[in-house]
């Protein structure tokens, strides 16, 4: 019996170091992972124990691993500072931990807008800087947050003059704000394919045309199915492809002016793809 668990823990050691070096650089879980053989030195090696190493091991890297906070969109924001009543609209754009975007800026009826920089990304911590221009000097804006669900609190602090507490509201999509043309490019196993889609909205109905291009050969479709909610949609295309039908499932979330998609093609084969907004000076 002795024998059997100790061929049993060789194994699954070997597999372990073998998926610690293949992924441990990447990978916290498995750097986790990566230890475990020095836990089978010092522990009786039963079943039970053998698990507890497992569970250890993927707990150590779960907790490894930080979810930043989705920040991606717009965010609004009013209130008052020592050079009167502001209005901002926050343009935010995250990239793993980077952070990057605009900030656009309404005092008296006066409008500006100015790139953000050294936006950071960190859970649910974010900050950044603006730079505004005020009486022909440049003041430097930071701003160090929080988020919790469609709320921002920001620390603002205005150079060495002044330090403010405000708090910065997601603005909703809506799903009117779905209707129009998008176009998206992307590859499949069947070779790069162009795509526009046509969208109208009825409520939370969603119609409309996709209009596909593969290697020249173009189709166009009537979707189905379509429907939308707030920033959620999804829809179905039914594409030919060797003369069959093929279902293709659509599902997706509205940021500005794109759509992230996850395409699954026969139930099967996702894909992952962007749509971008067709602008009406882009469409003529």
């Amino acid at each position: 019996m002795r024998i059997t668990r100790l061929s049993t823990v060789c194994r699954w050691t070997t597999a372990v170091q073998f998926l610690g070096r293949k992924n441990h650089l990447t990978n916290p879980t498995f750097q986790a992972i990566d230890t475990a053989p020095l836990l089978v030195k010092q522990l009786p090696m039963t079943p039970k124990s053998l698990k507890a190493i497992i569970l250890a091991s993927l707990t150590l890297g779960a907790a490894g691993f930080v979810h930043s906070a989705d920040v991606t969109g717009k965010w609004k924001s009013e209130f008052d500072t020592q050079i009167g009543h502001l209005k901002y609209t926050y343009e935010l754009k995250a990239d793993g931990e980077k952070l990057t975007g605009k900030a656009h800026r309404e005092r008296e009826g006066e409008k500006t807008e100015t790139q953000i920089k050294e936006g950071k990304l960190s859970g649910d911590e974010i900050s950044f800087a603006e730079v505004v221009k005020f009486q022909d000097n440049e003041i430097r804006i930071d701003y160090k947050g929080k988020v919790s669900g469609d709320e921002i609190k920001f620390t603002r602090k205005v150079g060495d003059f002044a330090t403010t507490e405000i708090v910065a509201k997601r603005e909703k999509e809506t799903a009117a704000s779905v209707a129009g043309k998008w176009q998206a490019e992307f590859d499949t196993q069947v070779g790069k394919q162009k795509y526009i889609y046509e969208f109208k909205v009825d409520g939370d109905k969603l119609t409309g045309k996709a209009i596909g291009d593969i290697a020249g050969e173009k189709s166009t479709t009537e979707i189905k199915d379509g429907k939308v909610n707030g920033a959620e949609i999804s829809f179905v295309e039914t594409v030919k492809f060797q003369d069959q039908d093929v279902r293709v499932d659509y599902k997706g979330k509205l940021t500005g002016d794109e759509i992230k998609f996850t395409r699954t093609v026969a139930e099967s084969i996702k894909e992952e793809m962007t749509a971008k907004r067709v602008k009406e000076s882009n469409a003529k």
